[in-house]
């Protein structure tokens, strides 16, 4: 049997030697999955057509802003690419992920603990401008996909 110290230890240097190997790998990959900070910040206004509930947006926008009327139900959608080492193969693969939504208004309203992954839902307390954003900011200007809903 196995002394938990020496479990440990190896465990250590496993943990090290992905980290090494992620670290060696970091300068292929794209800008967005070697983020550091959550910067450069890239808006889009929301803007529903007539007579729709819903906006929809696909591109590499890290902000989403619009106006909201009190007592509104809001719903925010996010997912987008993210990058997945594998360190066993050496091998990158871009996939789809649900980003973490979280949203801020007027008089220091913040919002964001989503009900399920990607998803976002909360009544609007005050007529006004509101900010969506979304973590992890490792995702920031990597495509993906934001739906809002408003009812």
């Amino acid at each position: 049997m196995r002394r938990p110290a020496d479990v440990a230890r190896d465990a250590w240097r496993r943990g090290r030697a992905a980290l090494a190997a992620l670290t060696a790998f970091a300068p292929a990959l794209p800008a967005s999955a070697a983020a550091a900070s959550c910067s450069p910040e890239v808006a889009a206004q929301i803007r529903f057509s007539a007579g729709h509930a819903c906006w929809t947006y696909r591109g590499r926008a890290t902000l989403f802003v619009g106006d909201f009327s009190t007592g509104a139900t809001v719903s925010a959608q996010m997912i987008g690419e993210a990058t997945e080492y594998n360190p066993r193969s050496g091998r990158a693969r871009t996939v789809s992920r649900p980003r973490d939504p979280n949203v801020e208004g007027p008089g220091g309203f913040y919002f964001g603990d989503a009900q399920a992954p990607g998803l976002l839902t909360f009544v609007v307390p005050a007529t006004g401008t509101y900010r969506f954003s979304f973590a992890p900011c490792a995702m920031w200007g990597a495509p993906g996909a934001v739906r809002i809903c408003a009812g």
